[in-house]
């Protein structure tokens, strides 16, 4: 039975994906893929879209309206560069395209021209870049999206050449009120990396990344910066953020490597530019984590918590367990600020 509707369509794809794709583990895949999904189902619905059909890494959607879409098309690359933001070339980039015209449902299958339509753009569609038909562009809230032409295409299969859109789409600033970081640091890891083998530190820091990246997927955390041994993570909720840094402290105390794991959880406001991270929430749990490790032996290992991480956990067993510290050099600087550390570790 053919049903036939107007509607508002939008068409994914990772760009250069197979490249990027074959370098990976089928593990380590289908986690990527299985997250990107997740991303898409989940930023589209906050704008009244649904997925309704998949193609390889990318997605059919629909959405009650053309301005919807849009908003919810510069969501996900909001998302994508906020969860890729430190990997430079190797990070994943979506490409993004916007129609709206008649459509078709028979079978199952969608049909109609505005389909063929939106492929044929996809094709020359930029990675980063939300492309719009003619018809998606006129249907926007002009005052919500800024829009430009891109230029006329002859496109297979139309006549007339074809104008295309683009979205103009602002770098901005993005801020976390309220982020729940998690910041890691390795005791001695610099004089480690210097004196032993290159393959010692390599194995260190793999067992690093994979101990890491299984806690924020069990947890549902986000990497935002990595450097050399140094991670920051945040998280949805202060209960998973404990979580989390107990299980890595647990498990790298399992794996008796040389250099001991210390962790700061704090909740803060983070600012996050392109690839820059900046703001209050990162000076504070970057500060509390170096003062920490030279006020206590570096290579022992401790989780530290901010007061304001603490308020978060309250209700909690974990706030019982918190044992406050004197950090002078940091009290001088921050004077409202409390931080503790987890009796259990110690």
């Amino acid at each position: 039975m053919t049903r036939l509707r107007t509607t508002v369509l939008m068409k994914t794809d990772i760009v250069e994906s197979t490249r990027q794709f074959r370098a990976m583990l089928a593990a380590d895949l289908q986690t990527v893929l299985s997250s990107h999904r997740a991303m898409v189902t989940r930023v589209a619905a906050e704008h009244g879209g649904s997925i309704v059909k998949s193609v390889g890494d990318g997605y059919w959607l629909e959405f009650p309206s053309a301005t919807g879409a849009a908003r919810s098309a510069i969501a996900m690359h909001e998302a994508l560069r906020l969860t890729h933001a430190t990997k430079g070339d190797d990070r994943l980039a979506m490409r993004i395209v916007i129609g709206l015209g008649d459509v078709a449902t028979e079978d199952g299958e969608m049909l109609g021209d505005v389909l063929a339509l939106m492929t044929r753009i996809e094709d020359f569609t930029p990675g980063d870049e939300i492309y719009l038909t003619s018809a998606a562009c006129q249907a926007l809230t002009k005052s919500e999206i800024r829009t430009g032409v891109v230029d006329m295409f002859s496109l297979k299969g139309f006549a007339e050449p074809v104008p295309v859109h683009r979205v103009a789409q602002r770098h901005r600033t993005q801020v976390l009120d309220d982020a729940l970081i998690l910041v890691i640091d390795l005791g001695g890891f610099g004089r480690f990396s210097e004196m032993e083998a290159v393959s010692k530190v390599e194995h260190l820091l793999d067992t690093l990344d994979s101990l890491v990246g299984a806690a924020i997927r069990d947890f549902a955390g986000t990497v935002l910066f990595c450097l050399g041994d140094s991670f920051f993570v945040t998280f949805h909720d202060a209960v998973s953020a404990m979580s989390a840094a107990e299980r890595l402290h647990r498990d790298w105390a399992e794996q008796e490597l040389d250099c001991a794991i210390n962790i700061c959880l704090h909740r803060g406001t983070l600012k996050i530019f392109r690839s820059f991270l900046f703001g209050s929430g990162a000076l504070v749990a970057d500060k509390v984590l170096s003062l920490a490790t030279r006020h206590f032996r570096s290579n022992q290992g401790n989780i530290y918590v901010t007061g304001p991480m603490r308020e978060a956990l309250s209700g909690t067993a974990w706030q019982g367990e918190l044992e406050p510290i004197a950090l002078d050099s940091f009290v001088a600087r921050f004077p409202n600020m409390q931080i503790f550390r987890l009796a259990r570790t110690t």
